[in-house]
């Protein structure tokens, strides 16, 4: 009890000694409010916060309400958006640009040029050397190829996707590789006259800070895709289809379509992406190719227009047990020589 007592006087000479607390003034007058009675209108059963924890709730609360307020751009696209930043009026305005980021694969392509594989027409194939530059074995699955056609002058009139040897390309290994693209840009004759490129990507998105290239998608929302059965599109080894969607401009300006590439993929998962190895992805310009087709080459905006691609691949592809996608993006794709 004695020590008790010693404590006690403690505490009584401490607290008569003390500094006063300081408050700020709001807590102040809620205080003596509350200690005199006085209740505002709403009462609440929150907890109260120092002054740290109060301004990291608040901080939180705000970023919520960022979030849950900003428009969300597709799935696919969202961890590739780019952040670009251009000054306005001497203040600076942030841009996001929504789009896929593309790495280079470590495959040189050299001698591309025009030649005749056996049991092709003449002229009709594209024949490259390629080498690994890497210290491990490239499978197919992992690399996307892009090929594409230039005039004389340099600009690019036909592209698509093309796919890696199918053996693989071990360290330093290199390879003669030909294949026969098919597409509008083969005559009746079937003969290739254009200048080819090509060039390897890994088969999956990067960020766009470590991508070598981005493709960056058009303010065009893609609406009503159908896949149809082409008319006679079966063939011995191949067999093609028809896709239609529509079109809408969401910016406020015209786009002129011939400015714009249509990425096309079947995807075996709803979620699939073009990067997916098991997808079977194709490359359109967004111009009328078949004959009788014809849409307007400038879209108004809010303006709606109906397109249609044929799309062609191998006997054993089933179009209609996947799932189709279709995806605007800004031209040009290809690299720069």
């Amino acid at each position: 009890m004695r020590e008790d007592d010693d404590q006690d006087v403690k505490l009584r000479e401490w607290y008569r000694n003390r500094e006063s607390v300081p408050f700020r003034n709001e807590l102040k007058e809620r205080v003596l409010r509350q200690a005199s009675g006085v209740r505002p209108a709403r009462t609440t059963r929150r907890r109260l916060l120092s002054t740290a924890g109060l301004w990291a709730a608040s901080a939180a609360v705000a970023l919520l309400c960022l979030v849950a307020g900003w428009p969300r751009p597709p799935m696919d696209t969202v961890q590739n958006a780019h952040v670009t930043s251009r000054g306005v009026n001497q203040g600076l305005v942030r841009e996001v640009v929504h789009g896929f980021g593309l790495a280079y694969a470590p495959v040189e392509v050299t001698h591309v040029h025009i030649g005749t594989l056996p049991g092709e027409p003449e002229n009709s194939c594209v024949i490259a050397t390629l080498r690994n530059t890497s210290q491990r074995t490239l499978y197919e699955p992992e690399l996307m190829g892009v090929l594409w056609f230039t005039e004389a002058g340099g600009r690019e009139n036909w592209l698509t996707f093309v796919n890696a040897p199918a053996q693989g390309l071990k360290p330093g290994q290199t390879v003669t590789w030909g294949f026969h693209p098919s597409g509008p840009h083969a005559a009746g004759s079937q003969a290739l006259i254009e200048i080819p490129h090509v060039r390897f990507f890994y088969s999956r998105s990067v960020s766009p800070e470590a991508a070598n290239l981005v493709w960056k998608e058009a303010p065009v929302a893609v609406e009503d895709i159908q896949v149809l059965p082409a008319p006679g599109g079966q063939g011995p080894s191949w067999q093609s289809a028809d896709v239609y969607a529509t079109l809408v401009n969401q910016a406020s300006y015209p786009i002129h379509l011939a400015d714009e590439r249509a990425v096309i993929w079947f995807s075996e998962s709803a979620s699939g992406t073009f990067f997916d190895p098991t997808s079977v992805r194709f490359l359109f310009h967004v111009t009328p190719e078949l004959p009788g087709v014809s849409w307007p080459t400038v879209l108004q905006p809010k303006e709606r227009v109906r397109v249609e691609f044929r799309v062609l691949s191998e006997k054993g592809t089933d179009f209609f047990s996947r799932t189709c996608h279709v995806t605007l993006l800004d031209a040009p794709l290809v690299p720069e020589a």
